[in-house]
């Protein structure tokens, strides 16, 4: 496979779905829905394209990527689509709080549900797919996701100790994010795959994902900095710099 060629495919296919083509009103709604079933065809490509030869199975980087992936489109349904309490749409409103508390009231109301779906499509599943994508020879954009994945987990588990309730997302974030991230770090260093530097780079691109979204959702509300597009845009920007970076390295051996 062009790995270079096909993730160039892939971006270019992302910046399509964003184009105003009539599918935003469908999407805005039901881009978590639509990641529900596509979390289920994701699974099946990774056992499906699994290197059998690789021992344990844990050091699979294509279907560690499928994994990390298709926990995240299961995530985005309990942070999106309905939590454990039965709540619709439950983070849309949570967000728009905290934003609030944070910035002042004028920043409730920025973030919109087309706005969620624009940095979850346009940074987590870009940098989910690219993963899968370019494992199993190149290692950081896997790691990347595990990042991410890890980052976000200690943002839930910290806010529901904090406030002493469960939030939307808490539980997959325990259940999935935190066994399958650490799994994945200690296998990669276990096999020299990955150094610690590498693995803190990778956390450290999931963490300044978070900033960067709460930070441009502040430029956007309270300074003339940039327009929500452009944060937009940055943010998918991000997503796919993991990819990038990975393309300047030697491919890795798995």
């Amino acid at each position: 496979m062009n790995q270079p060629l096909a993730a160039i495919s892939l971006i270019l296919f992302f910046m399509v779905v964003w184009l105003p083509l009539g599918q935003h009103a469908f999407l805005t709604e039901h881009w978590m829905k639509v990641g529900a079933f596509i979390a289920p065809l994701v699974l099946f490509f990774g056992f499906k394209a699994r290197n059998h030869k690789v021992t344990p199975w844990t050091g699979d980087i294509m279907l560690m990527a499928c994994l990390f992936t298709a926990a995240y489109l299961l995530h985005q349904v309990e942070e999106h689509w309905i939590d454990l309490l039965g709540r619709t749409f439950p983070l849309h409103e949570t967000l728009n709080r905290l934003l609030a508390s944070m910035f002042g009231p004028e920043a409730y109301g920025l973030l919109t549900k087309t706005g969620l779906f624009l940095i979850n499509a346009g940074m987590v599943w870009l940098a989910g797919f690219l993963a899968i994508l370019m494992s199993p020879q190149r290692v950081f954009p896997a790691l990347a996701m595990a990042g991410l994945m890890f980052v976000n987990a200690i943002g839930h588990t910290v806010n529901a100790i904090v406030a002493y309730e469960y939030n939307s997302g808490l539980a997959t974030s325990i259940i999935l994010f935190l066994p399958l991230s650490l799994l994945f770090f200690r296998t990669m260093l276990h096999r020299k795959q990955a150094s610690v530097k590498l693995i803190l780079l990778a956390i450290a691109w999931g963490f300044l994902g978070h900033v960067l979204l709460f930070g441009g959702l502040y430029a956007t509300t309270l300074t003339a900095a940039f327009s929500i597009e452009g944060l937009y845009a940055l943010l998918f920007i991000w997503g796919a710099l993991p990819t990038v970076v990975s393309l300047q390295s030697p491919t890795a051996k798995s």
